[in-house]
């Protein structure tokens, strides 16, 4: 199949509507304290990114995601502002946090009131929020929970972090552009990802590693690891079982923890190596008289870094590792949104290479129907 029959069939699916990356209506003014974001999986770890990749420390201090039900003693302060995040509005997790959070003292007694993101139908948590006259911001129904980055999960917290939406809106669409039209650094990664992908499985390579050299794109991670995993790891028609297992790693972290494995393990990995570009600043170093290491203090940390990525793109190549370079030469809002939206654009042309369904999920609903059960809850 070649790339403009993917095209045509991603595009031609009816869960493609995150394509367009279309402007999203903010409310005006949020609460000055702490962002309370109830939600999970797809509408918890794009906000979660964001935050950790572009927002100063003192903003990251004040987001607080409540995902797991387990209790962690938090309690509601008027300057909070609350939102409720899940496009069914059916989010286990979610409701569990509507209701510990309503049993203290301090609901309804907020500067803003709280925001509900999702489908604007009569989901439960759509009809809460009219009811109580709380801000719906819609998730389109034509865009999946783990592909809403471009929607209201990804804007609001840029909004709230001082951040500017509209360019992290402006870098995706660039990279849906490129794509299409096959021209462009973003074209020539998003098509070489895809044959890397489906052509990789095909020759035993299913775990693909993902393997930032930069501290802030950690969650990225994560966001990544549902998208590949809950995207491609499915049954084809004919019921054969296909799927990329994703591997989140850090560098230069896993170099110490998982460097080892990759190399003289079995070949069916394949690592993404991603680096960003810093400034030049560095900070004074001293190294003792004791340092094994004649010269160090001649290099910056971020010299280090580029060594240490650069050092372990040659071990993998040599031992005959399929890897990925994927460099931004910056960390802003416009690149995130380009790094996203590529890899939106990666998993879904490689669902229709590898014959399934990237924007379904059928085999998680019944892990939830078990979990209901074991409650007794309906």
């Amino acid at each position: 199949m070649d790339s403009r029959e993917l095209w045509q069939r991603m595009v031609g699916h009816p869960m493609s509507g995150w394509l367009g990356a279309e402007d999203v209506a903010l409310p005006p003014a949020l609460a000055p304290g702490r962002l309370l974001w109830c939600g999970i999986g797809g509408s918890l770890l794009p906000a979660d990114a964001l935050i950790h990749a572009l927002a100063g420390a003192s903003l990251r201090h004040r987001w607080q995601p409540l995902a797991s039900p387990e209790c962690n003693g938090l309690r509601l302060e008027p300057e909070d502002q609350l939102v409720f995040a899940s496009k069914s509005g059916r989010t286990l997790e979610l409701w569990t946090w509507i209701g510990r959070l309503r049993a203290q003292a301090g609901w309804g007694r907020w500067r803003q009131a709280p925001v509900a993101i999702t489908q604007d139908d009569q989901n439960p948590l759509a009809q809460l929020a009219r009811a109580e006259g709380w801000t719906l911001l819609p998730i389109p129904e034509q865009v999946g929970g783990r592909y809403s980055a471009f929607t209201a999960i990804g804007a609001l917290p840029l909004r709230w972090a001082g951040l500017d939406p509209c360019r992290f809106l402006t870098g995706a669409r660039e990279v849906v552009a490129q794509t299409e039209q096959g021209r462009g650094v973003w074209g020539a990664r998003v098509w070489e990802m895809v044959r890397a992908f489906s052509g990789g499985f095909v020759r035993g390579t299913d775990q693909w590693v993902l393997l930032p050299y930069a501290t802030r794109l950690e969650t990225v991670g994560a966001w990544w690891v549902q998208l590949v995993a809950e995207s491609l790891g499915k049954q084809a028609a004919d019921g054969s079982r296909r799927g990329l297992t994703p591997v989140r790693a850090i560098g230069p972290q896993d170099q110490h923890a998982q460097l080892q494995r990759w190399l003289d393990g079995p070949r069916n990995v394949g690592v993404v190596l991603v680096t960003v570009g810093h400034d030049h600043a560095t900070e004074p170093s001293d190294p003792p008289p004791q340092c094994p290491f004649t010269g160090l203090g001649r290099w910056g940390g971020e010299d280090i870094l580029r060594a240490q990525a650069e050092g372990t793109r040659e071990a993998l190549e040599s031992a005959g590792i399929s890897v990925v370079h994927w460099h931004l030469d910056a960390l802003d809002e416009a690149s995130l949104g380009a790094f996203l939206m590529a890899w939106q654009l990666v998993v879904g042309l490689s669902g229709m290479a590898l014959e399934v369904d990237p924007f379904d999920q059928p085999a998680v609903e019944s892990g939830k129907r078990r979990t209901l059960l074991k409650l007794g809850i309906s």
